[in-house]
C-alpha cells in the first residue's frame, strides 16, 4: 500500500471506481479506521469524509488499495485488519450472503466472523 495521501486531494489520487480498501489517518502516521468497498472505494470513502476534505474533518489523510472483485477486497481488509487489529475491535466481515474464510492461517473466525 502506497504512502498515506492528503484527503484534499482525494480526487486526484482516485481516478478509478472499483472495489478496495482504504485505511484513514489523522497525523499521516497511525492507521486509525480501517474500511473496504466491496464495490466503489471511492464512492465509500468520499460518502465518510466530511466536506470539505481535509478540513475540520476527523480525518486528514487516507491511503488506499483496488482489488479486482469483492472477495480480493475483502481478503486484503483482512491482511490488514490482522497487522493493526490491536486498534480495531472486530474482524471484518464478508459480505453479506457469502461464507468466504480468513486468508489468514490460524484465524479464528473462519468467515463467520
Amino acid at each position: 500500500m502506497e504512502d498515506f495521501k492528503r484527503l484534499e486531494w482525494m480526487d486526484y489520487y482516485i481516478t478509478e471506481h472499483r472495489p478496495g480498501v482504504f485505511i484513514l489517518s489523522n497525523d499521516g502516521e497511525v492507521a486509525l479506521d480501517i474500511q473496504r468497498s466491496d464495490t466503489d472505494v471511492y464512492e465509500a470513502l468520499k460518502s465518510l469524509v466530511e466536506v470539505p476534505r481535509g478540513i475540520d474533518s476527523k480525518y486528514a489523510y487516507f491511503k488506499v488499495e483496488f482489488a479486482n472483485s469483492a472477495f480480493e477486497a475483502y481478503n486484503m481488509h483482512c491482511k490488514i485488519w490482522h497487522r493493526h487489529k490491536h486498534n480495531y475491535e472486530t474482524h471484518p466481515k464478508p459480505p453479506e450472503g457469502e461464507n468466504w474464510p480468513c486468508p489468514i492461517d490460524g484465524c479464528e473466525c473462519n468467515g463467520t466472523a
